[in-house]
């Protein structure tokens, strides 16, 4: 399996990769919205986990030109977010076809079994 984690949070990032390595997953790392959208574009990923808020260049920036360009594959990306989602966003997340939203701080083995499945 190969996984892209977009996050800024570059802590969060290298902690992620470190443990998912563990598991036998790939993992690639970027704490730039903008280089997210261009490694998503470029090559391929089972699976992305999406942070929500990044300065510049949001996971919402990232979903609305993934949209834009007619991204087929937004079910196997996961929105990470360490901010309260209210109903309207959590609408607004899921009208991109995204399924799971992942609340900060991680509970790593509920992420290894979501990623998996």
């Amino acid at each position: 399996m190969k996984l892209l984690i977009v996050d800024d949070n570059v802590e969060i990032g290298d902690m992620l990769k470190q443990y998912l390595e563990l598991e036998n997953i790939e993992v690639v790392v970027t704490n730039d919205g903008k280089q997210g959208l261009n490694l998503i574009q470029k090559d391929t990923f089972d699976k992305i986990l999406l942070d929500m808020a990044m300065p510049e260049f949001s996971g919402l920036d990232v979903l609305e030109n993934l949209k834009s360009q007619f991204f087929t594959n937004m079910n196997k990306i996961f929105i990470l977010t360490a901010s309260e989602i209210n109903s309207e966003m959590a609408e607004k997340i899921k009208s991109y076809g995204i399924k799971q939203i992942i609340a900060k701080p991680i509970n790593m083995s509920d992420l290894l079994e979501k990623i998996r499945n």
